[in-house]
């Protein structure tokens, strides 16, 4: 038996493992928002403190920590390594407001820090605050509109297609006001009322959007539910890469939905030469992420995060599409 001939007589057995996963994903992540109040580990962009980088290579990131825990929570020591692997600079992140943080680590050095051997950041809790709303509404907008050019695509009725638009265009005002305003409350009940509203139709209307939809979905629930687990504290760059495995999502999604909807043999069939397509374009895109990975991993760079998500999500996607 061919893998084919498996896959057109197992297929709806497969169905099984990504509903499987995702059910203990959403599990996961109830639990971490009922023990930590939200849903991700948040690093110092977007809970507010302060990063001191200090140029030096002779304390290790476990002496700092070992010096620092017992006076500030929430730290975090971490260095960057040039090519032959020698630290050249630690990075000393601290979240809240932490008052003598710099005497701190100046009495670990041995010596005070100016501009010319270390630098210095801080972020407030409320530019931070801000700054993580906005992320999450672009998620959500992009989320949305994803599923609107599918359903622009492969819905019929011009008038129906109007009314989509229209829909989603009034979510984007509304969470845009929810940002500003004073009670949000109201906002939350109109938007969460709009969202249900907008599922609906494209569930009723048009089988592919939702479809695309959910995948995107588990995506996103299952990468989010790994990196908590590993726990990996999300950065703003971290918000943005999963806004990108929306668009690697997509892809892949619809070049399996074109050739459903478009096909001239069985359904298994085309979805078996989709899947042969689709996993060419995927494991490419893994396979220069991954080595992207490797060669900026030992800088310790935001961009190692914005990697790490990407590949997790494209392995579920995998799975999910």
């Amino acid at each position: 038996m061919t893998i084919g001939q498996a896959y057109d007589k197992y297929h709806k057995i497969l169905l099984i493992i990504p509903a499987i996963v995702l059910l203990l994903s959403l599990v996961y992540l109830g639990v971490f928002y009922v023990k930590h109040g939200d849903v991700i580990h948040k690093d110092v962009s977007l809970t507010g403190g302060t990063t001191i980088t200090i140029f030096t290579s002779e304390v290790t990131p476990e002496q700092m920590t070992s010096a620092l825990t017992k006076n500030f929570q929430n730290l975090e020591v971490r260095s960057l390594s040039d090519n032959t692997g020698k630290q050249t600079r630690l990075i000393v992140t601290v979240q809240g407001d932490s008052a003598d943080f710099d005497k701190a680590i100046e009495e670990v050095l041995g010596y005070n820090l100016t501009s010319e051997n270390s630098s210095k950041e801080t972020t407030t809790s409320s530019l931070s605050g801000g700054f993580y709303k906005q992320l999450i509404v672009s998620v959500i907008l992009a989320f949305f509109w994803m599923a609107a050019v599918v359903f622009l695509i492969y819905a019929k009725g011009g008038k129906l297609k109007f009314w989509t638009i229209v829909l989603n265009l009034l979510l984007g005002f509304l969470l845009g006001a929810y940002q500003r305003a004073s009670n949000p409350a109201v906002y939350l009940i109109v938007i969460g009322a709009l969202i249900i509203l907008l599922i609906y139709i494209y569930i009723k209307n048009s089988v592919p959007s939702f479809a695309v939809m959910f995948c995107a979905f588990a995506d996103i629930i299952m990468t989010l539910a790994i990196v908590d687990l590993v726990g990996i504290q999300l950065s703003s760059a971290g918000i943005v890469a999963f806004l990108m495995l929306i668009g690697y999502s997509v892809d892949t999604d619809i070049l399996l939905t074109t050739r459903v909807v478009q096909r001239k043999k069985s359904i298994n069939q085309e979805t078996w030469e989709a899947f042969k397509t689709g996993m060419t374009m995927t494991l490419t895109a893994m396979a220069a992420i991954g080595t992207s990975l490797i060669v900026v991993y030992q800088f310790g760079s935001l961009l190692n995060q914005v990697f790490t998500i990407l590949l997790i999500g494209l392995g579920f996607d995998i799975l999910n599409t």
